[in-house]
């Protein structure tokens, strides 16, 4: 052997500043990841791999549902940024959570009968009627009970995902939310869904809610067959006694001018979403000036939503009509007063 044989022709450098480039395998861990690895998983019989803190109980909370690249199931929290939410007595939504809660007590029964421990619940009406408030107080009851609640953005992870947390927590309730289910259906079909609602995965203790602004595009067959969905709820808009309690908590400032009946009255026939909007503009007047609220701005701001209410429309035109008086009585006498300065 000549050792003048070997290393006659070294590679050349990668860069000129010497740094080195490392090969790093599948699974390494940086070390600013938040989750590095601190102990070992069992794959099989004498095989171990590396893995990072572990949990034998999913928290309490609202999440999403999908697919990592290795077609593991990721269950990601989602943050509901939603606004207040107020318990209406003797509401419809009210009637729905007593029974949702009183739902999870009924499994011994449904076992007892050899059903699956599921329910389905649809929820349509209008935009803004409500339906969401009725789902966001689902997902904080059951939250607060230290449940999980899942949103489904598709038929098939949701189905994968229910699977492995069914193997996982076999006893714990869950409840899956669909909203804008037609929307579901339209973008990923209906088969996975279909074979969901009617339990063929044999999931059990769980209730889906769905919600729809749209039940004509609804097939018949989605809500005619049993137990897919077991009550299909119409949202109507608010009654007189809900809007008195909604006013009544937002705006307080009502109840002390002697205007909440006035209120209550103008806004017969519109749903939740307005209110939000004119709630805000009086809110936000009331604590930035001790004026009254112009009745052009009035008249600009509920205008849109006017033509939900007869009496509220009436209003919005006597207001509009005394804007454009006091406008031209104003015209009128600045041009009265320039006309005394004119040669």
């Amino acid at each position: 052997m000549n050792l003048n044989d070997f290393g006659t022709q070294p590679p050349a450098a990668s860069s000129t500043n010497g740094d080195q480039r490392y090969y790093e395998p599948p699974g390494y861990y940086a070390a600013e990841v938040g989750n590095r690895p601190v102990q070992w998983k069992i794959v099989q019989s004498g095989v171990f791999e590396i893995c990072g803190h572990t949990a034998a109980r999913l928290p309490a909370g609202a999440y999403g549902c999908t697919l990592n690249q290795y077609g593991d199931v990721q269950l990601i929290t989602r943050d509901l940024q939603v606004d207040d939410l107020i318990d209406f007595a003797d509401s419809l939504p009210a009637k729905i959570l007593h029974e949702i809660e009183n739902f999870w007590d009924l499994g011994t029964l449904f076992q007892k009968h050899g059903y699956l421990h599921r329910r389905g619940y649809l929820l349509y009406g209008p935009q803004g009627s409500g339906k969401s408030s009725v789902v966001h107080q689902v997902v904080h009851r059951i939250v607060r009970g230290g449940h999980v609640a899942v949103f489904c953005e598709h038929p098939g992870f949701l189905t994968r995902a229910m699977e492995v947390f069914r193997k996982i927590e076999p006893d714990r309730p869950v409840i899956c939310l669909f909203e804008d289910i037609d929307a579901v259906i339209e973008i990923h079909g209906d088969s996975e869904l279909l074979q969901w609602l009617d339990g063929s995965h044999q999931i059990n203790k769980v209730i889906n809610i769905a919600t729809t602004n749209y039940p004509e595009r609804l097939d018949r067959r989605i809500v005619s067959r049993p137990r897919r969905f077991d009550r299909i709820i119409k949202i109507e808009t608010p009654s007189a006694s809900i809007r008195e309690a909604y006013f009544r908590k937002k705006l307080p400032d009502l109840v002390t001018t002697g205007q909440l009946t006035r209120w209550v009255d103008l806004t017969e026939g519109l749903s939740f979403a307005p209110w939000q909007s004119w709630s805000s503009v009086w809110r936000v007047w009331a604590t930035t000036s001790k004026r009254r609220l112009p009745c052009c701005a009035v008249s600009t701001i509920i205008s849109p939503i006017a033509k939900n209410s007869t009496a509220l429309a009436r209003w919005v035109s006597a207001h509009r009509a005394r804007s454009i008086a006091i406008k031209r009585f104003r015209f009128e006498r600045r041009l009265r007063r320039s006309s005394r300065f004119q040669p």
